[in-house]
């Protein structure tokens, strides 16, 4: 999840739509705009991750990461409908970029699934993971 740190820099990428008279096509406002969503929730997500256990803190791990996923399908749609200008960045960057990192995403939401990683994040009490130090 931290390596999709980098979606918050999409907000740099608003202005550069044609509603704001740049050459990105306006098609591109949502996926942007998720993707910064998405990009300002990671510290948050990763914190969850480290630090918090229980079934809802596993429910939100996956609910991130399949949003996150469909993010990712929706900018490669939108790259085939309404692709970003050469000048901004290559085609083959732009499906390269974005299908890597929904490959990633993918991994992390079927990771999730796995038996061990739902009883880990289902062994903790109260939600809160105890300190090896506390013992």
């Amino acid at each position: 999840m931290a390596a999709t740190l980098f979606r918050v820099q999409t907000l740099t990428l608003l202005p550069d739509l044609e509603m704001f008279d740049g050459s990105i096509p306006d098609a591109w406002f949502a996926p942007l705009l998720s993707d910064a969503i998405i990009g300002l929730l990671v510290p948050l997500m990763v914190y969850l991750f480290w630090t918090r256990r229980g079934v809802a803190v596993w429910g939100a791990l996956v609910v991130y990461n399949a949003v996150g996923a469909f993010d990712y399908s929706h900018g490669l749609a939108t790259q085939w409908t309404d692709p970003i200008p050469a000048e901004t960045a290559s085609s083959t960057t732009v499906y390269l970029g974005i299908g890597v990192f929904m490959a990633f995403q993918i991994i992390a939401l079927a990771l999730l699934f796995r038996a061990d990683v739902i009883a880990h994040f289902a062994s903790g009490r109260n939600g809160v993971v105890e300190s090896p130090l506390a013992r």
